[in-house]
C-alpha cells in the first residue's frame, strides 16, 4: 500500500492532512518525532488515522536496518536477556499443548526460540537479517529449531503444507511495508484455533505522553506503524485474529524504552561502544516502568490472539 501511495500523492506541508497508508482515511499530524539514527530535524512525522486509529510515519526513510546489531552479550548480561525471553514467550507457552509448532517470525537472535525449544516446541525461526540469523543459529544449535533466512512475505514458502500452532511476532508489526498481506501471510500458515503472539511499543503509553517526540520508541527511521490498543486490536481481527488478551506491559520485560528516551547516546544499538552503561541503565529503569505498567500504561502491548 505504501509503494501505491507514494505513485500519486506527494509529502505535503505539515498543516496539510496525510491519507492514511493503511486505511486511505483523513489522518491528524500527532507529532513531529527526533530521529535517533540522524535524520534532517523536522522532516518525519507521525501521523493517526482519524477512521481506522493507527498512527504511521510519514514520509518512510526505508534506509535504516530493521534490526540494527547491537552486539553480544556476554555473562550476567547474556543471563538477563534469556530470562528475559523466557519470560516473555511463557503466557503462549502455557496455552500450548506438547510438541506443539512454533514459528518466531522477526525472530532476531533467537532468543525466545531457544526458550520455546527448550520447553519442547517444535520451533521454525524466520528471519530476514544476516547477522542474526547467524546469532540465532548458534543459539540454537543445541536444539532442533529450523533457522531460515526469509521476510515474512516468504512464509508460505517455508512452510509448505504445515499448519502452525503459533506464530510469534515480537516487535515485528512495527516495521512491515504492507501491514494486511503480512498479517494475512500470517494467517495462513495458522491453523484454525491456533495463537498469534504480538507485541508492539504502546504510544498510548505513560512513556510516550511523558516524552512526547523524544519518545525512544517512535524510532521513526524503522517504524512505520504505531499502536495503541484500539487500532491493534483492529488490525489483527482483520486479519482473521480474536485478540484474548492485550496488556500495557513493561518493567522487567520492557524497560529500554524508558532508558533511552532519557539518554539516547547510551542506546546500544546506536553507540555499541557504550552498551554496558546502556543496559546497566535499563535496568535501573525497571521499578518506574513497573510502575508504569501497574498503571496500565506500560510502554508495550503484549498480546495473544487466536485465529478464528
Amino acid at each position: 500500500m505504501v509503494d501505491r501511495y507514494r505513485e500519486h500523492v506527494q509529502p505535503s506541508p505539515l498543516r496539510d492532512a496525510i491519507a492514511c497508508l493503511r486505511c486511505g482515511g483523513v489522518s491528524d499530524l500527532l507529532l513531529v518525532p527526533h530521529d535517533r539514527h540522524g535524520g534532517p530535524p523536522g522532516e518525519v512525522r507521525v501521523c493517526t488515522s482519524a477512521v481506522c486509529g493507527i498512527g504511521f510515519t510519514w514520509p518512510v526513510r526505508g534506509d535504516v536496518s530493521a534490526a540494527p546489531a547491537a552486539g553480544e552479550m556476554g555473562g550476567i548480561g547474556a543471563v538477563v536477556a534469556s530470562r528475559m525471553a523466557a519470560a516473555s514467550v511463557a503466557p503462549l507457552a502455557n496455552a500450548l499443548g506438547p510438541g506443539s509448532l512454533v514459528v518466531d517470525v522477526g525472530a532476531g537472535t533467537g532468543l525466545r526460540a531457544k526458550a520455546l525449544a527448550d520447553r519442547g516446541f517444535d520451533v521454525v525461526v524466520i528471519e530476514p537479517d544476516p547477522v542474526e540469523v547467524m546469532r540465532a543459529t548458534a543459539h540454537l544449535a543445541d536444539t532442533s529449531a529450523q533457522v531460515v533466512r526469509a521476510g515474512v512475505h516468504e512464509l508460505g514458502d517455508v512452510m509448505g503444507a504445515r499448519r502452525a500452532d503459533a506464530v510469534v511476532l515480537w516487535h515485528v508489526l512495527e516495521h512491515l511495508d504492507d501491514l494486511g498481506d503480512a498479517l494475512r501471510r500470517v494467517s495462513e500458515v495458522t491453523r484454525d484455533g491456533g495463537m498469534l503472539s504480538v507485541a508492539v511499543p504502546n504510544r498510548g503509553s505513560l512513556e510516550a505522553r511523558v516524552f512526547g517526540d523524544s519518545w525512544h520508541a517512535w524510532e521513526p527511521s524503522r517504524h512505520r506503524w504505531h499502536f495503541d490498543e484500539r487500532s491493534l486490536r483492529l488490525v489483527l481481527g482483520e486479519a482473521g485474529f480474536s485478540v484474548e488478551e492485550i496488556s500495557p506491559r513493561g518493567g522487567w520485560g520492557y524497560p529500554s524504552s524508558l532508558a533511552f528516551s532519557l539518554a539516547p547516546g547510551l542506546d546500544p544499538q546506536v553507540n555499541p561502544g557504550r552498551g554496558v552503561a546502556g543496559r546497566t541503565l535499563a535496568a535501573a529503569m525497571i521499578p518506574a516502568a513497573l510502575g508504569a505498567r501497574a498503571a496500565g500504561r506500560g510502554s508495550q502491548l503484549v498480546t495473544l490472539a487466536r485465529r478464528t
